[in-house]
């Protein structure tokens, strides 16, 4: 029986091929999806080793992929925050000060386009990730999620890649602002967040490959939150281990350090700033030729900085624990069913009780 990363990488070679039609329309697209990155990432070191891969290219093939799920979350404020809690996404999504919103019904739509051949490195992936969270009622915790990444691998079997992730208006719900004289006024408190990161993996055996992350990125608030602007550092190693052919865990862990722009506020006693460690596990199972499943724990841990003794944040930190379990089932070559439930638990120091977040889904992914 094939390996479950073995038998993905075969089916996206079977259908590497694509009409004439199809590539005109995803090159097309390129260009214009390109201009949007390089507006909005700074990093010219990014953009010439992109630019050096692609222009080396020999040969090349576009494979695009549809998924969509939907989902039931019991709160729909620790909801974006819960499903990013990953090794392989954005752990510390900033922390929300008003959960127990309610539920609702979400829907995932997302699409991504992959490019991928060969040059004078190795092969090389380039890929350009679209989607979004859209709510059934509570509307204003919509967003969409943005990714560019691209990935070079070298004839050493080591593995480079370049990450781009934006999520623009995310509405985190009503939140107090407290003033130096104790008065106190709502608003509502969105940002835009931003992050760029870069992977090396490199083979210690066979089985067993090593990968070095790291990260940088900003967190913009909008007014009048602007002193929770945050940037923010990550570094941390993850091993992936082959166990046999249908066994296969990924553990992690993320030192992280973010520092928040609190000068900017006048009378406001309020500094998110923290150190944050993370740690994961990550276990994929194959069962069945089409059917296998996802099991995940997920350990945080905050460390809040704040030098102000109003602060509500002043000397706390935040626990959160996490379990993951999603089953698929491949229908066929192109067609993969998912479903899966995830259970969030958090707590502040100094809260009397943790803060709980279940989520429900139900998916399909399509490839060709």
């Amino acid at each position: 029986m094939a390996t479950f990363l073995y038998q993905k990488q075969v089916m996206k070679t079977e259908k590497s091929k694509e009409t004439a039609k199809h590539k005109e329309y995803l090159n097309a697209l390129m260009p214009q999806f390109l201009v949007l990155v390089n507006n909005r990432v700074p990093i010219k070191a990014a953009l010439f080793t992109s630019f050096f891969i692609i222009s080396n290219t020999t040969q090349a093939d576009w494979t695009t992929k549809f998924d969509t799920r939907a989902f039931y979350t019991d709160d729909v404020a620790l909801f974006s925050v819960t499903r990013r809690l990953s090794l392989k996404d954005d752990p510390t999504q900033p922390v929300v000060d008003r959960p127990n919103q309610g539920g609702d019904f979400v829907y995932e739509p997302s699409a991504e386009l992959e490019w991928s051949g060969n040059n004078s490195l190795g092969e090389f992936k380039l890929s350009l990730d679209a989607g979004g969270y859209v709510f059934a009622d509570k509307s204003a915790y919509s967003h969409g999620l943005y990714e560019f990444k691209l990935i070079q691998t070298f004839a050493t079997g080591s593995q480079l890649s370049l990450d781009y992730n934006f999520v623009p208006d995310l509405f985190l719900g009503k939140n107090v602002l407290r003033h130096e004289n104790l008065a106190e006024s709502e608003h509502d408190e969105k940002l835009s967040n931003h992050f760029w990161s870069l992977h090396l993996d490199h083979p210690l055996t066979e089985n067993l490959t090593l990968r070095l992350l790291s990260r940088y990125g900003l967190r913009r608030y909008n007014a009048p939150f602007q002193h929770r602007d945050t940037q923010f550092w990550t570094i941390g190693p993850h091993i992936e281990w082959q166990i046999n052919q249908d066994v296969e865990l990924l553990l992690g862990y993320h030192y992280e350090r973010g520092v928040a722009d609190h000068q900017k506020a006048i009378n406001v006693d309020d500094d998110i700033s923290y150190v944050n460690h993370y740690a994961s596990a990550e276990l994929k199972v194959r069962w069945l030729d089409r059917l296998s499943s996802v099991f995940i724990i997920d350990y945080e841990k905050n460390n809040f900085t704040s030098q102000y003794v109003h602060d509500e944040h002043f000397g706390t930190s935040e626990n959160v624990f996490q379990g993951e379990i999603e089953l698929l089932y491949e229908l066929d070559k192109a067609t993969t069913v998912k479903a899966g439930w995830q259970h969030g638990s958090r707590k502040l120091t100094t809260d009397g009780q943790s803060v709980k977040n279940n989520n429900l889904w139900l998916g399909m992914e399509y490839e060709f």
